[in-house]
């Protein structure tokens, strides 16, 4: 095909889309002034890419199809601004920047040319939902690059486009603060626990993913719904700033990167991640967005979150490590932890914003968040394309379940070792790649873990408390002897403080008058 200008795409490409279209319909569609328009047209008529039927008043417009009639293309739009158009169709995909777009490159998308792949490019890929939930979508489209023009809620600042609707887009970036400004009224305030009293107005067979539908744009395996709390209810809504995660009702692999594993049930998992995002908010000043709970009608709770790249309608850009690293979803488990730092390193742009990373990382090693992947760490754009960590996103104690669970999600490689019972040495390699000394690591880290060790048990007693009004029973067996959650979350403390004293990291931190408390208490129940 001869190139065309973008006023002759746009048409061409509305036109394509429709039988037959006159004039009117043409600017209407398109947005597309009427003499810029007319000249259009006539160019695609002269390169012979469309007929011209009936006259002058009457004329109508039909596509000439050639070997391209199958090509889709949307236009790639971040932060309200033309970055580039994916084209794609007969088993091939295309990437190609815009002329005028100045800003940075996608990872894995080069300028200056045509990225071209058998698959989706993986920076596009990561925003769409997977498993069941990729099923789910991909009902009824062809293309798995289908999906991405009718994703409003995905992760970051990115809009696709149909390329005849480009001169329709209409971005209110223009009106968008510094997200630094915005800071406190997006993440706001929340304690624990925070038991939200609005009703969850959406179906029983969407909040239980039974439903043939997806209800949220965000990646992920877990079941998620897009909403907005609007009074005292909420509300599924497509301008969502909120995000609702049902109650875990049926058994699953959430926590199992190897797809053969066996399923079971992971009960009060809201009010797990609900503890442990609020704990790093309010006792180690991560920037966490608002979460609560909310009680299901039947049983369990539903978990709430604020999106932290969304305010008013307007988008925030965010990339997940997955995309920085240029691979696909499925391969979220397949990095190392040295590869992820590196990538950390190169990402964020300031110094503290890398110590903000590790010490992310030690804590999820403290409270064995061993679903801790590519996808569930992220970069956060503040203007002028520098980076800080993304608010902290999914953040679930696995070992509250699960005692033999790995501490994290991804190995070492250089040499080889398993995230299970890492020692402050290995740490201490992550921080080098970051350029952070072994001195400047050991004391954020010993503060972290004094503060985990002195306030994990006041959110134990106030879960204890909660209990009261509010039962937690947990299944009770012969080898078993947890009678509540609390008192599962208290045994993954215990037993955890117990294993960082055996590991030595206790006694390098100089801790060991710290943890007296809960080692006595361990002791004394061992021998009850």
């Amino acid at each position: 095909m001869e190139k065309l200008n973008k006023n002759e795409e746009v048409i061409l490409e509305f036109i394509s889309k429709n039988l037959s279209v006159n004039l009117a319909n043409i600017l209407d569609g398109t947005g597309i002034q009427k003499r810029t328009s007319q000249r259009a047209l006539k160019r695609l008529i002269e390169k012979g890419l469309i007929d011209a039927i009936g006259t002058t008043t009457d004329r109508e417009y039909r596509r000439v199809f050639d070997s391209e009639d199958s090509i889709v293309k949307l236009g790639v739009f971040i932060s309200g601004k033309l970055a580039g158009s994916l084209h794609y169709g007969g088993g091939e995909y295309t990437f190609k920047y815009d002329v005028k777009y100045n800003g940075e490159e996608f990872e894995g998308l080069a300028k200056g040319e045509v990225s071209r792949s058998v698959e989706l490019f993986a920076y596009f890929e990561n925003l769409i939902p997977e498993y069941d939930r990729r099923v789910r979508l991909l009902n009824g489209r062809d293309d798995i690059a289908d999906i991405l023009e009718r994703l409003s809620n995905s992760h970051g600042a990115l809009d696709f486009v149909p390329f005849e609707k480009l001169f329709k887009y209409k971005p209110t970036y223009a009106k968008r603060e510094n997200w630094i400004s915005v800071k406190r009224a997006i993440l706001a305030e929340n304690t624990f626990p925070n038991l939200i009293s609005a009703k969850v107005m959406i179906d029983d067979d969407i909040l239980d993913a039974t439903a043939n539908s997806e209800h949220s744009d965000l990646s992920g395996y877990q079941t998620k719904v897009d909403v907005n709390i609007v009074g005292n209810e909420i509300v599924e809504s497509s301008s969502a700033e909120y995000l609702l995660k049902p109650r875990n009702k049926n058994k699953s692999n959430y926590f199992n990167a190897d797809k053969n594993a066996k399923k079971r049930y992971y009960p009060y998992i809201a009010i797990n991640e609900h503890l442990f995002m609020t704990f790093a908010k309010n006792e180690l000043d991560f920037d966490v967005p608002y979460t609560g709970i909310v009680k299901a009608k039947d049983v369990d709770y539903h978990y709430i979150i604020k999106r932290y790249d969304r305010i008013n309608g307007l988008k925030y850009n965010q990339v997940d490590f997955a995309q920085v690293l240029n691979m696909k979803s499925e391969d979220k488990y397949k990095s190392s932890s040295e590869e992820l730092f590196r990538a950390i390193n190169k990402k964020l742009s300031f110094k503290d914003a890398k110590l903000k990373a590790i010490m992310f990382y030690y804590y999820s090693y403290l409270i064995k968040h061993a679903d801790l992947h590519l996808k569930n760490i992220g970069a956060l754009e503040i203007g002028n394309k520098k980076y800080i960590l993304a608010p902290l996103y999914d953040l679930i104690s696995v070992g509250v379940y699960n005692g033999e669970s790995l501490d994290l999600g991804l190995p070492l490689k250089e040499p080889y070792k398993k995230p299970k019972h890492w020692r402050l040495s290995d740490f201490y390699k992550l921080a080098k790649l970051l350029g952070i000394s072994e001195g400047a690591f050991k004391k954020e880290a010993r503060y972290i873990t004094k503060i985990f060790i002195i306030r994990m048990p006041d959110y134990i007693q106030r879960l204890e408390l909660f209990e009261k009004e509010n039962p937690l029973p947990m299944q009770s067996t012969r080898v078993s002897r947890y009678k509540s959650f609390a008192s599962k979350i208290n045994n993954m403390y215990q037993e955890r403080v117990i294993t960082l004293k055996k590991l030595g990291i206790i006694e390098e931190l100089s801790l060991l008058e710290e943890v007296g408390g809960p080692l006595s208490a361990q002791k004394k129940r061992d021998t009850a």
